[in-house]
C-alpha cells in the first residue's frame, strides 16, 4: 500500500499535519485470514482553502476479492495562506434525507424543481409518500464564499412492504457560478436526515474518580514511532519541528486517540475493551 499525495495538490510537506484519521468495517465484510491477498484503492475527496491553510480529506478501501471490507478516511493541513482556489473543490456524500410529502402542495413543490425527475409515469407522486434521497454533491470554488460549479447527482427511493428500497425518482442538478445549492438547501428544509450523531445529555458526565481524565504527552515519543512505524521527523526531531515552524515535537495523533480509547475502555467499559465498538 501506497500514501497519495498527488502533484496537483500545491502544499509543503513540512508543513503537513493530521487532522483526522478514522475507518470502519464495512457491514458486508468477512474478518481477514492469514493467506488473503488485499488490494487498496483510494481518491481525494476534497481540496479546500481556509483561514488556517489547506485542507485535503483522502477516502481509501481495503479490498478482498474485490469487495471492500474496510474504508478509511483521512484529512490533512497544509499550514499557511492558499489563495489557489481554481485547485480547490469538493465531493460530498449527503446524508440519506427522508422527505414525507404530506399533501398535495408538498407533492407540487417538489415536482416544480427542475433537479427532481419522477421514473415511473404510469404511477404518479401522490400526497403521503414517503421518499428517501440518497445524493452526491461535487463543488469546486471561485473563493472562498462561492462556487464556480455544482453538481449534484443521485437517486429517490420508496420502501415497500418488506423495506426493500425501490428507486422511483432521479436527482440531477448542474450549475455554474452560484453561492448555494439548492438541492441540498430543499432536503435540509423539508427532509430529515438519517444515522446522525446524537450527543450525549449535557449533564451525562464520563468521570471515574479512579481513572484520570488529563493526560500528559509522552517525554519522548520514539516509543510509539517503533510500534507504528510513523517516522515522520516532526514527532522526535526537536530542529527538524523547528524547521517546520512548530513549537516542539508533536506527539502522534494517534497515541491521543488510543488514550482516549483506554479511558473509555476504563470508565464505561469496566475494563473490557470487546465492549467498545467502532
Amino acid at each position: 500500500m501506497q500514501a497519495i499525495f498527488p502533484e496537483s495538490i500545491d502544499g509543503d510537506l513540512l508543513r503537513l499535519v493530521h487532522l483526522s484519521n478514522g475507518f470502519k468495517i464495512l457491514n458486508s465484510a468477512r474478518p481477514f485470514k492469514v493467506g488473503d491477498r488485499c488490494r487498496s484503492v483510494a481518491k481525494i475527496l476534497a481540496a479546500t482553502n481556509n483561514d488556517s491553510g489547506k485542507t485535503v480529506t483522502v477516502t481509501g478501501q481495503v479490498l478482498h476479492d474485490g469487495e471492500p471490507v474496510i474504508e478509511v478516511r483521512s484529512s490533512f493541513l497544509y499550514r499557511g495562506r492558499f489563495s489557489d482556489y481554481e485547485n480547490t473543490f469538493q465531493i460530498i456524500d449527503e446524508p440519506d434525507y427522508v422527505v414525507e410529502l404530506n399533501d398535495a402542495s408538498a407533492v407540487g413543490v417538489l415536482q416544480s424543481k427542475e433537479w427532481f425527475d419522477w421514473d415511473n409515469d404510469a404511477k404518479p407522486l401522490l400526497p403521503g409518500t414517503k421518499l428517501i434521497f440518497r445524493v452526491q454533491t461535487e463543488v469546486a470554488y471561485k473563493n472562498k464564499t462561492t462556487y464556480s460549479s455544482v453538481d449534484v447527482t443521485g437517486k429517490v427511493y420508496v420502501r415497500d412492504q418488506l423495506k426493500t428500497l425501490i428507486p422511483v425518482a432521479t436527482v440531477d442538478y448542474t450549475n455554474g457560478v452560484s453561492v448555494g445549492n439548492p438541492v441540498t438547501a430543499y432536503l435540509q428544509r423539508h427532509g430529515v436526515a438519517q444515522d446522525q450523531p446524537v450527543p450525549f445529555d449535557n449533564a451525562y458526565m464520563l468521570t471515574n474518580v479512579n481513572a484520570p481524565a488529563t493526560f500528559n504527552a509522552p517525554a519522548t515519543n520514539e516509543p510509539y514511532l517503533q510500534i507504528s512505524g510513523d517516522y515522520n521527523p516532526i514527532h522526535i526531531n526537536p530542529y527538524f519541528s523547528d524547521l517546520a515552524s512548530l513549537p516542539g515535537t508533536i506527539t502522534h495523533g494517534m497515541w491521543s486517540s488510543a488514550a482516549t480509547r483506554k479511558y473509555v475502555e476504563t470508565v464505561v467499559a469496566q475494563g473490557k475493551p470487546e465492549r467498545v465498538i467502532t
